[in-house]
């Protein structure tokens, strides 16, 4: 079984979308696919094409956004 590496190609956040290698050293030439991974490593798709995972790193790079910038009620 061939180890995979993902390579960081965008980062926003707690998300990173990251190009799939099977070397240690990042060749576009060498990319098998993309995913979308958390901060800590986490993979959160499949092997998935260029333009899906980024519409899903979008995605979700949106939504938290969206639950930090709620306003919060201040205490008088």
């Amino acid at each position: 079984m061939m180890v995979e590496f993902p390579h960081a190609l965008r980062v926003d956040g707690r998300f990173q979308l990251v190009a799939l290698t099977y070397s240690p050293v990042y060749s576009p030439a060498d990319v098998f696919g993309f995913a979308v991974f958390t901060s800590d490593g986490a993979r959160l798709t499949d092997v998935v094409s260029l333009d899906q995972a980024h519409s899903h790193w979008s995605q979700l790079c949106e939504e938290e956004k969206e639950t930090r910038t709620v306003p919060r009620r201040r205490r008088r």
